[in-house]
């Protein structure tokens, strides 16, 4: 099913800022997201998602090789591309840029991590298993404390980045103070001790990011009790900055567990994305209660 939300918006607001050789005329406002197939059984736990060359791929979490799955629109496993010379612990997200693709192996559910890293492919290479992989490590200068050893309880994990222009964003995952605070650094191979470049009071678990053609942020997560959202972000005065946030949670329902996000191109004048969820399975009250994994598209044009 389908759900769709007209987005009132000024037509002086939305032109005020653009050429008018740049200004479409003929896409009205609109965001609209449904559900479009199961994933594969395989793939219960996908974690981040990239549309690059008109095809779809996304990755587990699970530790050890790091496994791109090439994905068809109906949920199914196409492709698996096995990198040899990279070996993962937490594999998050995945971004691209021009010429690479990154793998963010940058999960900390116990912030105890001193090897984050971010592996850099050659988008010529991302089919050979053998490619060669260049790392970007880093790490975040205003984190004291390594030891805690509570799952889940720390704001120090990490499960987002975006890449734009040479820079590379990593947005954490405060399980603590429902913000997200956002650190940059390049994109060449290198060593990153990195500080805090802004926070968000996103007041949710950011869980995955994609960028536009036109430098925008686009982010998903969820709440702890499982309420998905879709946020906006801008980049003003170099800060990425707040500009929408939408809680899907009335469309979706509660238990999506949303982790990975996509931009996929225009469809129809609208700008259109991929997300993915995790399955999700709890006991509570003595009842198994069970959200499967799934594959949505999402149109959110302004």
């Amino acid at each position: 099913m389908t759900y769709r939300i007209l987005l009132i918006i000024s037509l002086v607001a939305s032109c005020e800022s653009k050429d008018p050789a740049e200004i479409e005329t003929d896409s009205e406002p609109v965001f609209e997201i449904q559900k479009i197939a199961d994933l594969d059984p395989q793939l219960t736990e996908s974690s981040g998602a990239l549309f690059l060359n008109g095809k779809l791929y996304s990755h587990s979490d699970m530790g050890g090789v790091a496994n791109l799955l090439q994905l068809n629109l109906d949920g199914t496993i196409n492709e698996t591309i096995s990198y040899q010379n990279a070996r993962v612990k937490d594999w998050e997200d995945i971004a691209s840029d021009d010429n690479f693709i990154y793998i963010a192996d940058i999960g900390n559910n116990l912030a105890n991590r001193k090897d984050l890293q971010i592996f850099k492919i050659a988008k010529s290479q991302m089919n050979n298993p053998k490619a060669a992989i260049e790392t970007i490590s880093f790490s975040f200068n205003d984190q004291t404390d390594f030891g805690n050893g509570e799952y889940n309880k720390n704001s120090y994990d990490a499960e987002a980045i975006a890449v734009i222009e040479g820079q590379m964003y990593v947005f954490t995952k405060d399980w603590v103070k429902l913000d997200t605070k956002i650190y940059r650094f390049s994109t060449q191979a290198g060593n990153y001790p990195s500080d805090p470049l802004t926070t968000l009071n996103i007041g949710g678990l950011v869980t995955g990011a994609t960028t536009t053609p036109d430098g925008t942020i686009v982010i998903c997560g969820y709440s702890p009790t499982l309420s998905p959202f879709v946020a906006q972000l801008k980049i003003i005065d170099g800060l990425p900055t707040m500009h929408r946030k939408v809680d899907i949670t009335g469309m979706l329902g509660t238990g999506s567990q949303i982790e990975g996000i996509t931009y996929a191109g225009k469809v129809d004048g609208a700008f259109t994305y991929y997300l993915t969820s995790e399955k999700f399975t709890r006991i509570i009250a003595g009842q198994n209660i069970e959200f499967p994994a799934n594959l949505y598209e999402l149109k959110w044009n302004e």
